[in-house]
């Protein structure tokens, strides 16, 4: 993990009152300081201690329920019971692990606080292997979640066809007022209609679809000193197809040079662990896809946040054609 600035204006300014709020919850001594890690989906500050760092995760408003929470948290002890590490969390001085901080409007933020883990992201150490190391990983996560057990109360938002590509995706639409000329607007909504279309004829059957990390990125895959990795991030973690792991790790890379040896890396780790049938490799354009849609949509209603500021032109200006080289497999592919 490393730290990636300061938050901007007096929205940050909030954000890191309420973290100091957040942090008494934790601790009482007055010699904690808050560093700025970045805003993104939450707000992530890195807590220095002599006794090991903390990280202290500030959740976006309205965006996972405690309950949430707490079973992305179980999910993550029981993964790490069972040789996928993954960071601790840290109780609150009640013992809770979920902090609630009240805002000056009324609301309510949650609070979660891990283990700071002192890594590198993976390429940065294997650059090589690192697609391959990645797919065994995802196999790993997947075969845990089809066995493992789901606690009481357990309860994670799914990724599932609504969520991605329905009228109201969890992220926000793809399709706001004014970014969009009206010849893009239809080629894009002909891909979302063949997206839903496909997904739902792959359907859910359990060899395919089920407990997924969801963001499975390499910047979510620590490597530290000792070699050994850890995987970070679960907020989005919920059942989803496993297929979409993948293309998450893969959609950034998306029309780049060496794409297709990224592909064959990451399926091949994969199946060095689990089970990974090429009618579901065959696939894998639509997930692609999928992913491209939902980020459109986050992309837009994340406006305030860097990444989002980073990406925007560039994703704007290359998902028409990629629409349409999509439109082009669908029908060759029937």
């Amino acid at each position: 993990m490393k730290p990636g600035g300061q938050p901007l204006g007096a929205a940050g300014a909030v954000e890191a009152e309420l973290a100091a709020e957040a942090l008494a919850r934790y601790s009482t001594d007055p010699s904690l300081r808050l560093e700025f890690v970045r805003h993104g989906e939450n707000t992530t500050y890195r807590v220095p201690r002599p006794e090991g760092d903390w990280a202290l995760r500030l959740g976006r408003p309205g965006y996972q329920s405690v309950e949430a929470i707490r079973s992305e948290v179980r999910w993550m002890h029981d993964l790490n019971e069972t040789g996928v590490a993954t960071p601790a969390v840290i109780p609150g001085r009640d013992g809770d692990i979920v902090q609630l901080v009240p805002h000056r409007d009324g609301s309510v933020r949650a609070a979660v606080a891990f283990t700071w883990i002192e890594g590198r992201p993976l390429p940065e150490v294997d650059s090589l292997g690192a697609w391959k190391r990645l797919g065994a990983i995802m196999a790993r996560i997947h075969e845990h979640g089809r066995r493992w057990r789901k606690p009481q109360g357990f309860v994670r938002p799914a990724w599932d066809l609504e969520a991605l590509v329905g009228e109201s995706p969890r992220w926000g639409s793809p399709f706001p007022p004014d970014v969009w000329s009206a010849e893009d607007m239809r080629l894009l909504q002909a891909v979302r209609g063949a997206v839903r279309e496909r997904l739902h004829a792959l359907g859910q059957d359990e060899h395919r679809y089920g407990l997924i990390h969801a963001d499975l990125g390499f910047e979510n895959v620590l490597v530290r000193p000792d070699g050994s990795t850890v995987v970070i991030d679960f907020d989005d973690s919920g059942p989803s197809w496993y297929l979409y792991d993948l293309a998450s790790a893969l959609y950034p890379f998306e029309g780049e040079s060496g794409f297709v040896e990224r592909e064959e890396a990451l399926v091949a780790g994969y199946r060095s662990v689990g089970s990974l049938p090429d009618e579901d490799v065959r696939e894998l354009p639509t997930l692609l896809m999928a992913r491209r849609l939902a980020t459109l949509g986050w992309m837009f209603t994340r406006g305030e946040t860097a990444h989002a500021q980073r990406q925007r032109a560039r994703r704007i200006r290359s998902s028409p054609s990629a629409a349409r080289r999509f439109l082009e497999w669908h029908a060759a592919a029937g």
